[in-house]
């Protein structure tokens, strides 16, 4: 192995979000690199961390995942990444329920079970039911080429994606009102569009059927939480010889003669740090690496692009802590939307009316329900709200913005809990705990524009820019996470899975899947013997 000298590294990782550590992580592995992972907040993971208070304990950003049944390629690829560190409990099979007034339809895993559970609800429309979960399809083979086209030429990738272009990249809304009749279908359809933070009719119809496909199957969830995935990455990466450090915010990216060669940082108490490394790869998000980290003397047609681009949603979260178990009040794990109404576009409208205490909509996950290992009962509600809304409280200390701003919190708390009090009554008196997490906490942790959960919003003006990919215009600068691949921890996870493909050269997705496969096969082959009879 090569030796550290002067804070040098085969390559630096900016940001230590699940793309940022599959990078790491697959690039230490299959490259024998030396990675630095450089993480602002004081504890890795981005959202994929946990958090503690008064013995609660609550993952911030994952509250399930599709896709993880063994022998998924997405499963074996996590497991690859993780060196198996990460066991998966499975969420009931009706994971999701899509409560409206006078309405709830669960979603049920397997296809052909949410298909019949449609039709039961709305027999009048089985035949544009049908046809939705067939464009589905049709979509995800899009998304397919789409991905793998990241990796090629751009008139290569263009051609790739011709086919059911049209389809996939018209907005959500538009797709729904040329199929469908039925408003309340319409409106149970997009009940997950919480999980890409857009409503239907901005959307694209692509980013819709990613979200919605990748639950066909069910929803599992860590045990132990979140934590667990950081816990089982950084391992791998310093076995290579590489590292991970928390409290250090890059705050530029050392361009010389047109090419990355390191980074700038800012410690605890101010210390400013200099690591270089010929490969530099960004998981801060497109607009804070093009932007922010980046000369604005560079003039890259990126930075005007995003500078341009509307940004996507920011939230509140509430955290709440229980007295007593929630299955008491038939919850089970899975997750609840809750809606005031069935018209999307319009409850969006006014999402800022929680700051009155008036949400319109909420998403409910009791994450302790499917976590066997969770030692006290805990519950998270989400719902949007404007980052303009906190302005007045942006530039004061996290912790110390004031009694105004607590007040307000109170009354963001109570609206959101009487909201979800509607479908499941007694929730209010099994609380003990809520802390109440705003825009602005996202913005103070993560740095993310506005405090966005969500990177480049997923319209389909942005399938369309070719600028915004892996490589950027600096010879030695990656991209890699939501912004290059998809929402969500597995499409975070592939964006860091097509960066080190880029990486690891024309072959590289092949060397990665080849590799998780084979791992996953060696295990299978391991658990087969271990249980054969004597």
């Amino acid at each position: 192995m090569k030796s550290v000298q002067n804070n040098q590294y085969d390559a630096i990782v900016i940001g230590s979000g699940i793309g940022g550590l599959t990078a790491a992580s697959l690039l230490a592995q299959l490259a024998n690199k030396r990675v630095l992972v450089l993480e602002r907040h004081f504890k890795l993971g981005g959202f994929t961390h946990t958090f503690e208070r008064k013995g609660y304990s609550w993952d911030v950003g994952l509250h399930y995942v599709g896709q993880m049944a063994e022998g998924e390629q997405s499963r074996q690829l996590f497991d690859f990444i993780t060196g198996r560190g990460v066991k998966w409990n499975t969420l009931p099979k009706d994971y999701d329920h899509f409560d409206y007034p006078g309405l709830s339809v669960k979603a049920i895993a397997g296809v052909a079970e949410f298909e019949r559970a449609l039709i039961s609800q709305f027999p009048h429309e089985t035949a544009a039911i049908r046809t939705y979960l067939r464009d589905i399809a049709r979509v995800n083979g899009w998304l397919m080429r789409f991905y793998i086209g990241r990796l090629m030429p751009k008139a290569i990738a263009s051609l790739l994606t011709l086919p059911q272009r049209a389809l996939a990249l018209q907005t959500t809304q538009q797709y729904l009102d040329s199929h469908f009749r039925d408003e309340r279908l319409k409106a149970v359809l997009v009940s997950q569009w919480g999980d890409y933070g857009l409503p239907p009719a901005e959307s694209a119809f692509a980013i819709h059927v990613q979200i919605a496909s990748h639950y066909l199957e069910g929803a599992w969830y860590p045990v132990g939480g979140a934590g667990v995935i950081t816990d089982s990455i950084q391992p791998i990466i310093e076995a290579a010889g590489g590292a991970c450090m928390v409290n250090q915010e890059v705050s530029e990216i050392i361009v010389e003669k047109g090419s990355a060669v390191g980074v700038h940082t800012r410690g605890r108490g101010g210390v400013e740090h200099t690591f270089t490394a010929p490969l530099i790869i960004s998981d801060a998000g497109a607009y804070a690496t093009y932007t922010r980290l980046l000369p604005a003397e560079l003039k890259l047609p990126q930075q005007r692009q995003l500078l341009a681009t509307k940004q996507s949603s920011s939230v509140v979260v509430l955290y709440v802590g229980f007295k007593e178990s929630p299955a008491s009040l038939g919850l089970h794990g899975e997750n609840h939307w809750i809606y005031a109404g069935t018209d999307h576009a319009a409850m969006y409208a006014q999402r800022n009316g929680v700051l009155e205490g008036k949400p319109q909509f909420a998403y409910l996950s009791c994450g302790s329900l499917r976590d066997p290992q969770a030692k006290r009962h805990t519950a998270q509600i989400i719902t949007y709200a404007d980052h303009e809304c906190f302005a007045d409280w942006k530039d004061k200390p996290w912790l110390r913005r004031g009694q105004d701003y607590n007040q307000l919190k109170a009354k963001i708390t109570d609206g959101m809990i009487d909201l979800v009090e509607r479908d499941h009554p007694g929730f209010r008196d099994l609380i003990a705990y809520t802390e109440l997490s705003t825009p602005l906490t996202v913005e103070h942790f993560t740095g993310h524009r506005q405090g966005a959960i969500y990177g480049v919003p997923a319209t389909p003006a942005r399938y369309l820019n070719n600028d915004l990919n892996i490589r950027s215009p600096i010879a030695g600068l990656l991209l890699t996470g939501t912004d290059v691949a998809s929402l969500g921890i597995v499409g975070a996870m592939m964006g860091g899975v097509l960066t080190s493909a880029h990486v690891l050269g024309p072959r590289g997705f092949m060397t990665i899947t080849s590799a998780a496969a084979r791992a996953a096969s060696v295990k299978a082959g391991t658990q087969t013997i271990s249980v054969s009879p004597a």
